[in-house]
């Protein structure tokens, strides 16, 4: 399992933090919409598409991770950077949903898990 921290650090949301845990799930969606995984303020934060960018585990061991916009309207940033194909994200990487949208820092941790089984 990965556990991924989302800081936000501008935007109406600013402050708080989301914390997703991945096991079998392979893709996250940022947006303002009901089904974003990530969401946003669907009235302030009017910079941010519905569906507006999607993280794809790319690889288990280390954890990998792809950023990619999803046709957005206002563009998606990686460390204030345009982003117009799928790029890998680093955990600590800031990512910015149109010019001058809400930021979020991502993080991630590997967690380990194991079966206990009783006897007796």
């Amino acid at each position: 399992m990965v556990r991924l921290a989302f800081r936000h650090i501008t935007g109406a949301r600013a402050s708080q933090i989301d914390e997703i845990v991945l096991d079998t799930e392979r893709e996250l969606i940022l947006g303002r919409g009901a089904s974003a995984s990530i969401r946003f303020d669907p009235h302030l934060d009017i910079r941010v598409g519905r569906l507006h960018a999607r993280i794809l585990w790319t690889g288990a061991e280390p954890p990998q991770f792809e950023l990619e916009d999803l046709k957005s309207r206002n563009g998606t940033f990686l460390n204030g950077r345009l982003i117009s194909a799928p790029v890998r994200l680093t955990s600590g990487d800031i990512i910015q949903l149109g010019a001058l949208g809400p930021e979020v820092q991502v993080q991630w941790d590997m967690r380990i898990t194991t079966k206990l089984t009783l006897i007796g």
